[in-house]
């Protein structure tokens, strides 16, 4: 059976790795000065190369015969790990291996000296996958190994890794493999292979890999064994069930034009040929990439082809780069993962993207939303159905009801007072509807006191200016309140709030009223929530009584 690309082509010393020269300067110099650490930390996207680096350094560290930091390949300790039979290299996969008694039978086996190398390395692959008591079982051996041990960690998520082992290690980041890069080696294995391949065929290869190496030759080897020579990128779209960038171009002239019908008629062609909706979504954001690079001046990375190009020229000189920004950021929220159809995601942010313009102001539908606003001078009564019950009254007399239905048809004159404070009603009414909004805000705010509750103490709060003031019924809240914002800290986390929720940075001021009246000056029955939700459904007051006790 023949050796797959990817073991036969790794990397066998540090001038062989792709894309990682910063890594592999480092670790060259620190051989060349044998100043090695005694525990390191490998973390990267897959397939770039971290565990063939941890193998290097291994033999690196053993060879007989070194030069400049390389391993020569061909003395006996190489050759042994090479040929994955060298008892000085112990190999873990953190994933099988994860539990604490796995780790306590390396740090009791990690005390027994080589048996041929001058150092024994120890490499655990996706270490992430250990146990949190693993990781503590291995924190001890991890700073204070024996001299002749070297660890070598390696993960694809270096997030799960406790802070603990991240300290006591020499950390290395490896990154994702430029497209350049890949393209390269691929053409380096298709010359020693004798595989005959098309350029671009490579090229589409190398960008379906996004960064990985090893991706990439898997892919190749897969296109080797499926298709005659030469292979071509129609074989390698057909492989990968990828569309031809002829329909996202179309596509994306479509949005362009705002034509609504022309591009779902391409949607609908590219779903009867069967193409991956993921890759669709992926090309046209690439192509609006490319064509913001060429509207910038910049010179694009991408080549689409002569007769591509043309048409990528005619998009750029007709949409401008604010519209090219908008419908990237709509297509970059689709999201595939939960929806049931594959293209319908894809489909609601194309029309999203043709229909709402720019300019567009995006609709807000509450959950409560009023009646009309009635005019100023016409006066609605509540309605018994919905008021609040009251005890019943004595039946009226017939003079008392014509009097009453003369003065409903007669029309108020609005009071000075009321004429005042038409915008404070109507910026309570603005702050009731976000109030509890408000409060989530500032529930983590306070240091002394938490902001929140102190709040909800107030039994009134109203806009005068730029300030927001609120009123309490007791002083001790009012105090409490005061003692807090006396803080900047504090009053700019809640000048912040106001600013996110109602949309203004107002100032803070605290009030606390005489008399049972407020400083707007309305009494004491109007200043209540329950009162003035009514009114915002268009309630007038008609009489007002005092309770009697």
């Amino acid at each position: 059976m023949s050796e797959v690309l990817y073991r036969k082509w790794r990397p066998g010393s540090l001038s062989d790795l792709v894309g990682q020269s910063h890594i592999a300067q480092t670790l060259r110099q620190a051989l060349k000065s044998e100043r090695v650490s005694h525990a390191y930390l490998f973390c990267g996207p897959r397939g770039t190369g971290k565990t063939s680096t941890a193998r290097i350094l291994a033999k690196a560290l053993n060879c007989l015969n070194p030069s400049e930091g390389d391993p020569d390949n061909s003395c006996a300790i190489c050759t042994s790990v090479n040929e994955g039979r060298s008892l000085d290299l112990i190999e873990i996969d953190g994933a099988s291996n994860r539990r604490i008694a796995d780790i306590r039978d390396l740090t009791e086996k990690i005390h027994y000296s080589p048996t041929e190398s001058k150092f024994k390395v120890y490499i655990i692959d996706e270490v992430h996958m250990l146990t949190q008591e693993a990781f503590n079982a291995l924190l001890k051996t991890l700073e204070e190994p024996p001299p002749h041990a070297v660890l070598i960690l390696a993960t694809t998520d270096v997030q799960k890794v406790p802070l603990t082992i991240i300290s006591r290690c020499q950390r290395f980041d490896f990154r994702r493999i430029s497209v350049l890069d890949i393209f390269q080696k691929l053409q380096v294995v298709c010359e020693s292979e004798e595989v005959e391949i098309e350029s671009e065929a490579l090229m589409l290869i190398a960008r379906k890999s996004t960064g990985s190496l090893r991706d990439a030759e898997n892919l190749l080897e897969q296109a080797i064994v499926s298709f005659e020579a030469p292979i071509t990128k129609e074989h390698l779209s057909d492989l990968l069930n990828l569309s031809d960038n002829t329909q996202p171009v179309e596509l994306l002239e479509r949005v362009g034009q705002r034509d609504l019908k022309g591009a779902f008629s391409v949607l609908n062609q590219i779903i009867s040929d069967g193409n991956d909706a993921r890759y669709v979504h992926s090309s046209l954001l690439e192509l609006i990439r490319y064509v913001l690079q060429k509207k910038s001046g910049a010179s694009p990375d991408e080549e689409y082809g002569e007769a591509l190009s043309a048409r990528l020229e005619k998009v750029t000189e007709s949409i401008s780069i604010a519209e090219l920004i908008r419908v990237a950021v709509i297509l970059g929220k689709v999201n595939f993962q939960n929806s049931i159809n594959q293209y319908l995601p894809l489909e609601l942010a194309i029309a999203e993207a043709i229909e709402v313009r720019s300019g567009d102001v995006p609709i807000t539908v509450k959950s409560h939303p009023g009646p009309q606003a009635k005019s100023k001078n016409e006066v609605k009564s509540v309605d018994s159905s919905n008021s609040v019950k009251t005890a019943d009254k004595p039946a009226e007399s017939p003079a008392r009801k014509s009097t009453e239905l003369e003065r409903k048809n007669v029309p108020l004159k609005p009071r000075a007072a009321e004429i005042t404070n038409v915008p404070v009603s109507n910026s309570e009414n603005e702050i009731d509807e976000k109030w509890n909004e408000l409060l989530r805000e500032l529930r983590q705010v306070g240091n002394r006191f938490n902001i929140a509750a102190l709040l909800r103490g107030s039994y009134e709060r109203k806009i005068v200016g730029n300030s927001l003031t609120f009123i309490f019924q007791h002083s001790s809240h009012a105090e409490r309140l005061q003692g807090e914002i006396e803080d900047p800290l504090v009053r700019n986390q809640i000048m912040d709030a106001t600013l996110k929720i109602l949309g203004t940075r107002y100032d803070i001021d605290i009030t606390q009223p005489e008399n049972g009246t407020s400083a707007s000056g309305r009494p004491a029955s109007q200043r209540s929530h329950l009162v003035r939700a009514a009114q915002s459904l268009g309630a007038t007051i008609i009489e007002e009584r005092n309770k009697q006790t």
